[in-house]
């Protein structure tokens, strides 16, 4: 190897060392300023806040199709009552035609 070569691949070693201590006090820097765990609490909270504004945009478009599904499940949910209620209203009817 002659000596011109050495003395660049011993400029491109120092480049390139030099390069990696940089982003590695980039990297202290940074982690100093905010931990990972904030980070990633960070940017756990900013995709929650999305989800919630682009389900409050569908919520908003589609009005009707929620208020149905909910008195759906509102009504399921008290099937029951509202069977008794239904059968109490109109059997004492059926039993008075009987009787006549």
């Amino acid at each position: 190897m002659s000596e011109d070569m050495l003395n660049e691949a011993r400029a491109a070693r120092t480049a390139a060392w030099a390069r990696f201590n940089g982003r590695k006090d980039a990297l202290r820097t940074g982690l100093a300023e905010k931990s990972i765990p904030a980070r990633i609490k960070d940017a756990a909270m900013d995709r929650v806040i999305d989800t919630v504004d682009e389900a409050k945009a569908v919520a908003k478009d589609n009005i009707p199709v929620i208020g149905g599904t909910m008195a759906l499940l509102a009504a399921w949910f008290f099937r029951r009552p509202l069977l008794n209620l239904i059968k109490n209203r109109f059997a004492p009817a059926e039993a008075d035609e009987d009787v006549t």
